[in-house]
């Protein structure tokens, strides 16, 4: 077990029988307080408000009297207000006390205390009667009194004695209470003085137990382990370190071991310096000779970056002119599917153009049909003016212009038709010259576009190669990099080694500082310094 573990279990046990004895002080002192509380909360209010019954009884039976006495109206009146206000007060302090009950027997007692004061209580009706008539008959005065000596004095003696045998067991209560508090007290008192024997003896058993077990882990004086530390710790690993028989896990145990395993390391240091100088010398000649070659190397990369780079340049020129072509051809391949659209918006609009002709043609025809029915209508408008005579003269006149008329329009109408006839021979040449020039459109839409996909692969092929010749351009510098890196490594290297060097020289110095059993006197350490430490302390 570690020291710190022992030193808190003891510690641990004596905080533990503290708060131990703390808490069954709290308990006691938690019973006292309850019962104080009891007695302060309960048994006191209950006593005074028995002893207020017994005032407000004692009142009431002297107000009883007075009016019994008395032989004027006004002062019965008065006697009796100041009778019912006592005895509401008195009901006022039964209900208060009620609320302070404390088990079956108190409940019982106190239930034949409110039988007994109704009884009386009630009785008094019959005599405050019998009181008012002997102001208008003397001889009833004697009938009062008989009265208020014999029965109503038996009813508030019975009270009285019931209420007194709550006074008796209330007291009986706070007498119990105040018992039962020394008890606890003298209780209390004892246990946490056994308490505190019983702490203190742990505590003295634990520190002796914790102070061996100290001493036994340390093995020695603390004073001494302090000393052949402080000797091994100047170099003198030469010195004997007493202990005990059969010690072999204390702390001055642990000491000799590595006393021993010192001695044994220093000694192998002391031959291994020698060979880690030797060794540090080829080390060096080495690094000289591979930074040399290194360099070199590092020369020659950089030559392969320089090369790496023109050759990156000429290919990024190579992709930027493609994506350039591909873009133009791109152009072209829209350019020529927009003439393509119009080609085909122009042979649309040729057939509208046909269609609109022929329905003009076909309007014309009416056209010149109604002029040949408008020729017959004149005619006959004619042949009847002249049957008309005189009369149908001016009508044939009219029919006369009106046939003119009719001849001029179907000439009109017939030059009309032929104009159109000739128009939409045009046009249907035209729509066929047009639909020739769409087929070509779209034939040289579809050769654009075959171009332009072969530039597309053309520059997707180019940009493949620019990054792949990128990837090996950026390796061939991390290559670099990493040699321009592996040659500064390889400087360090070589200083380290020249370091190395002076530095096994200078740890065979140093070791050679320790004192070893087979050395000489000339190594003698000095203990001053532990001297002075082990003083101080």
């Amino acid at each position: 077990m570690k020291l710190s573990t022992r030193l808190a279990c003891a510690f641990g046990l004596l905080l533990v029988l503290l708060m131990g004895i703390a808490g069954m002080a709290a308990q006691q002192i938690g019973v006292i307080h309850s019962a104080l509380n009891y007695y302060t909360a309960n048994t006191t209010p209950s006593l005074q408000a028995v002893r207020s019954w017994q005032e407000k009884m004692a009142a009431i039976r002297m107000l009883q009297a007075q009016h019994l006495m008395t032989v004027s109206a006004d002062e019965m009146a008065a006697l009796e207000g100041a009778i019912q206000q006592a005895n509401t007060q008195l009901n006022t302090a039964l209900a208060e006390h009620e609320k302070l009950l404390s088990g079956d027997e108190d409940k019982e007692l106190w239930d034949n205390v409110i039988s007994t004061t109704g009884l009386a209580m009630a009785h008094w009706d019959k005599l405050k009667d019998i009181s008012r008539q002997t102001l208008a008959d003397p001889e009833k005065i004697e009938e009062a009194r008989r009265l208020f000596t014999g029965k109503s004095e038996r009813l508030f003696k019975a009270a009285a004695l019931a209420i007194d045998k709550e006074w008796e067991f209330k007291s009986a209560m706070a007498s119990q209470l105040a018992q039962k508090g020394a008890a606890t007290y003298r209780m209390s008192l004892s246990m946490l003085v056994i308490a505190c024997g019983v702490a203190l003896a742990l505590g003295v058993g634990a520190a002796i137990v914790v102070v061996r077990s100290i001493g036994r882990q340390m093995g020695g004086e603390p004073t001494e382990v302090a000393r052949i530390a402080l000797a091994i710790a100047d170099g003198d690993l030469s010195m004997a370190v007493p202990l005990k028989a059969a010690d072999t896990s204390s702390v001055m145990a642990a000491m000799a071991t590595m006393r021993e395993r010192l001695a044994q390391l220093v000694g192998e240091v002391r031959q291994s310096s020698e060979s880690i100088a030797t060794g540090s010398a080829q080390i060096a000649t080495g690094n000289s000779d591979l930074s040399q070659r290194t360099e070199e190397q590092a020369s020659n990369l950089q030559q392969t970056v320089v090369s790496m780079e023109q050759l990156t340049s000429t290919v990024k020129h190579n992709a930027d002119t493609a994506n350039e072509a591909n873009r133009l051809a791109s152009s072209a391949s829209a350019s020529a599917a927009q003439g393509g659209n119009a080609v085909a918006q122009v042979v649309a609009t040729m057939q509208g153009i046909a269609a609109s002709s022929q329905t003009i043609s076909d309007i014309t025809g009416v056209i010149d049909g109604i002029a040949f029915q408008t020729n017959i209508l004149a005619l006959n408008a004619a042949v009847e003016a002249a049957r008309a005579g005189e009369q149908g003269r001016g009508f044939a006149v009219v029919a006369s212009e009106v046939r003119s008329l009719a001849h001029r329009s179907a000439d009109a109408a017939k030059e009309i038709k032929k104009l159109i006839g000739d128009n939409v021979q045009k046009v249907e040449a035209g729509a066929r010259q047009v639909n020739d020039a769409g087929a070509s459109m779209r034939e040289i839409v579809t050769q654009v576009q075959h171009v332009s996909e072969l530039i597309g692969e053309i520059h997707s092929a180019t940009s493949e190669q620019y990054h792949d010749i990128s990837q090996v351009s950026n390796a061939i510098g991390r290559i670099d990099q990493v040699t321009l890196q592996n040659a500064a490594l390889v400087e360090e290297s070589s200083a380290a080694a020249d370091s190395l060097r002076a530095q096994a020289a200078k740890l065979a110095e140093v070791v050679r500082v320790f004192q070893l059993s087979g050395d000489s006197g000339a190594h003698a350490i000095p203990f001053a310094n532990g001297a002075k430490l082990l003083n101080a302390g």
